[in-house]
């Protein structure tokens, strides 16, 4: 009876772990995705520029 009782705490304590490391995975994904910056506003218009890609530019 004594091994049963090891067994389900063991199962128990893996399942435990499995959640946590799932959540750990989960909420440091979440935080270090790119963050959605809102477009600028008037004058600002969308451009490329070779070697840095697509950003918003102003003429000046």
């Amino acid at each position: 009876m004594r091994s049963q009782t090891s067994m389900k705490a063991r199962v128990r304590r893996a399942c435990a772990l499995s959640l946590l490391a799932a959540t750990t995975v989960v909420t440091i994904g979440m935080a270090s995705a790119p963050a959605q910056a809102m477009p600028p506003g008037d004058g600002w218009y969308r451009c490329y520029v070779p070697d840095y890609g697509w950003m918003y530019c102003l003429d000046v």
